[in-house]
């Protein structure tokens, strides 16, 4: 476990006596790219901040694990470059695969 007892977003653990579902591993096949993608650039403010450049994006800073997923970024502290363009999967697709996890979730 990291120094800031927070899992890493591809693992399932206990942290504090709970344990941390890791969504992206268990439900992952549920995400499916619909509609058009776009891109954007990687700056100086997103440099170990995927929760900004989450919200720069979106406008919500919830969304960042899904952006690492799509473009195989583990660890924002050295996976990632000023300058480097990153798929930006659509919302839409974002919402579908949120429902999607619901309905399996809910059927499980």
């Amino acid at each position: 476990m990291n120094k800031y007892k927070r899992t890493n977003f591809m693992n399932t653990q206990e942290v504090d006596g709970n344990i941390e579902m890791d969504m992206a591993q268990t439900y992952w096949d549920l995400f499916k790219i619909k509609r058009p993608i776009s891109f954007d650039t990687i700056y100086r403010s997103d440099l170990q901040r995927p929760d900004l450049f989450s919200y720069r994006v979106y406008s919500r800073i919830d969304w960042w694990w899904i952006i690492s997923k799509v473009n195989h970024i583990d660890d924002w502290w050295n996976d990632v470059e000023i300058g480097q363009d990153i798929i930006v999967p659509n919302e839409r697709d974002i919402e579908d695969y949120y429902l999607a996890m619901k309905n399996r979730r809910g059927n499980e």
